[in-house]
């Protein structure tokens, strides 16, 4: 498992929601929307690269590479009471990640809103936390550095994570991009299923809606997210992307929109841009 994988249901892929569903502004931007195929293309990694992220802090905690400097967790629900968890390199360098290597660095605090009630609450607290991946032969490689917060709230009938982020990406060979997540992600368990604290996440949907402020060299692009399809998460899928099924849109004010979708489990969701 690569870093942390947060407590009360496991791990899906997906992309990035908000608390307000509010009006789309597309600042300095085309009147007809026009977005070049490599920024879509940009853009919509982004998305589905926050969303995976994010479905990954509702799964059971794991130390993974980080050293911790208190678990101590009072009412035994699987969130510390307060904990720090500090990523460095050589420990937290992986090879063989997706094809190719990554890198993990920074700090997450990690903290039980409630440390006498067992329950599925917690917060976490990003500083400067870093993903650097490096794709076969440079194929997608990024760096992405996250700061802001993820809370998490629910019972067993079904799990609601909100992220206030901020995420600098880096590439090789293009500028760097800004993205704004004000994010709302939902897990609802298959008939006849539940949730179970510490357990992995059973056969169930996730859905995504919120917004996304993208900015690359001083243009700024804001996108209502919505769920056109559930994602379908589907626990049997060897891969931490377990996603089989679903879409996702990304829209502007005008129409324009970006269109995730993913058509198997462990596969990357197509990313394309209709004006």
């Amino acid at each position: 498992m690569i870093g942390i994988r947060w407590w009360s249901v496991g791990r899906a892929a997906g992309t990035i929601l908000v608390l307000g569903l509010g009006a789309c502004s597309d600042t300095g931007a085309p009147t007809d929307d026009t977005i070049p195929s490599a920024e879509a293309a940009d853009i919509g990694d982004a998305a589905a690269d926050e969303g995976e992220q994010a479905s990954l802090a509702v799964g059971p905690i794991a130390r993974g590479c980080a050293t911790v400097d208190d678990l101590t967790d009072t009412d035994q629900d699987g969130a510390p009471d307060q904990a720090t968890f500090t990523y460095t390199l050589p420990a937290c360098h992986f090879t063989g990640y997706r094809g190719g290597t990554l890198d993990v660095t920074g700090v997450i605090v990690l903290s039980d809103p409630t440390p006498t009630a067992a329950d599925f609450a917690y917060q976490a607290t990003l500083d400067d936390f870093t993903r650097s991946f490096t794709g076969a032969g440079g194929a997608r490689s990024y760096t992405a550095v996250r700061n802001g917060t993820r809370v998490l709230t629910g019972n067993a009938a079904g799990l609601s994570l909100s992220n206030t982020m901020t995420v600098v990406r880096t590439y090789p060979a293009r500028p760097q991009g800004t993205v704004s997540h004000n994010l709302l992600l939902q897990f609802t368990p298959a008939a006849g299923a539940s949730l179970r604290r510490g357990d992995p996440l059973p056969d169930g949907i996730f859905t995504e809606n919120g917004t996304l402020t993208w900015s690359r060299e001083g243009r700024s692009r804001t996108f209502t997210v919505t769920t056109v399809a559930p994602l379908v998460w589907d626990a049997s899928c060897s891969t931490e992307r377990k996603i089989a099924s679903g879409e996702i849109r990304l829209t502007l004010g005008s129409g324009g929109s970006v269109r995730l979708v993913w058509s198997g489990c462990g596969v990357d969701p197509t990313r394309s841009f209709v004006g």
